[in-house]
């Protein structure tokens, strides 16, 4: 039974889920997906969680870091990836200008793709489809290779379902010679005409009725955003356009207001356009089917690279990186390393990365002399490091 409490000013998805979804489920057919990445999200930083080691260079004292749940809907967990891969991105990008830009669909094909998941990959496909056919007459050249990283954002800040692509192409392309050949400019209203007939036609062929791809392509406006602001002159900069975009909730923690426990109801906000504060307020089943909507289906990559960034095309262009693209991983448990923590919490001096733990330590533990004998019971003998 659920008890009546107080309304709590500081709450979290994490607490939401865990209040709720024993609830939910009971009333809801949920995927199995969904499932898995709530019982991910509510279990964050307990006990079925390992944890990174640090040794401090100067006091040689041992730090722990909790493993974050990795799930879809974890607000921690997702700002972190999205930082970490917009890092690793900077440095697989050619050291070429590059432009952001946003493409979306009318709002009668949502459904479509609400509906059936299938249709996210023509989506993200039909981006790279139009640039292939846009380019080369925009640039007065019959083959060229545009480099593109595509990202399928599938909610707005209202949390609806509205999924729109993000991407990061080279401002220019390149020749059959592997030449760089720029363009600084890319006309809005010709880019979207194409954008408009390759999305339509390709979710025609792809099950969604002819008759609404054909009315939407003759009554609707396709909306493409290519503004001088999406400039990028350096990848660094790419995790100012794209960390906020990538593997993140549809809603933060901080946007939450407020949770009512006694009535069942979440107050959040959100700024639209005009920097304007819009309050909304949802019951927590509305609330929660808003937020697990978004989760993709397992193994769905919301991150494609196509042209000159593919997987079998980028080595060819091996001159114009930033860096090697080789990533190297931890042989133990196969997990990569993690971002440093800057400082040691005893004597603020640099840390360094000791190995990952599959289980994290007691909760009696009270001194350094024990995390060590825990440490070592669970690992190689550190005394002899």
């Amino acid at each position: 039974m659920i008890t009546a409490e107080q309304i709590n000013s500081s709450v979290t998805v994490k607490a939401i889920l865990a209040f709720c979804w024993a609830y939910y489920v009971a009333i809801h057919n949920i995927r199995a997906v969904e499932a898995k990445e709530v019982k991910k999200a509510i279990a964050c930083y307990d006990h079925h969680n390992g944890c990174f080691v640090y040794v401090c260079a100067c006091c040689k004292k041992y730090t722990l870091q909790s493993l974050g749940c990795n799930a879809r809907i974890c607000s921690g967990c997702g700002k972190r990836y999205a930082d970490a891969w917009a890092m690793q991105l900077s440095r697989r990008m050619f050291k070429v200008p590059h432009r952001h830009i946003v493409l979306s669909i009318a709002s009668e094909l949502w459904p479509y793709l609400r509906k059936d998941r299938t249709l996210w990959k023509t989506y993200m496909d039909s981006a790279i489809d139009t640039l292939n056919d846009y380019l080369p007459k925009a640039m007065h050249h019959k083959k060229l290779t545009v480099g593109a990283i595509v990202i399928l954002h599938p909610f707005g800040k209202d949390m609806k379902f509205q999924p729109h692509l993000h991407l990061i192409i080279t401002e220019g392309c390149f020749d059959e010679k592997k030449n760089w050949i720029a363009r600084d400019y890319f006309y809005a209203e010709g880019l979207a005409k194409c954008w408009k007939y390759h999305i339509c036609k390709n979710l025609s062929a792809a099950g969604v009725p002819f008759e609404v791809t054909n009315w939407c392509y003759k009554n609707k406006r396709f909306y493409v955003w290519v503004h001088k602001d999406g400039k990028i002159t350096h990848p660094k900069l790419i995790a100012r356009y794209l960390g906020r975009y990538v593997r993140h909730p549809a809603i933060a923690n901080s946007r939450i207001d407020w949770f009512d426990k006694t009535t069942l109801r979440v107050g959040f906000h959100y700024e639209n356009h005009n920097k304007i504060r819009q309050n909304i307020i949802m019951s927590t089943d509305e609330f929660i089917t808003a937020l697990i909507q978004h989760i993709p289906e397992p193994q769905f990559k919301m991150i494609r690279y196509y042209g000159a960034y593919a997987r079998h095309t980028r080595k060819s262009y091996n001159m114009y990186l930033q860096s090697s693209i080789e990533q190297k991983t931890l042989l133990m448990y196969g997990v990569k390393k993690p971002e440093k923590i800057l400082f040691c919490p005893y004597c603020s001096g640099t840390l360094d990365f000791v190995i990952v733990l599959k289980k994290p330590p007691p909760e009696n533990i009270k001194s350094q002399e024990e995390l060590v004998d825990w440490i070592s019971a669970n690992s190689l003998s550190l005394r002899e490091r």
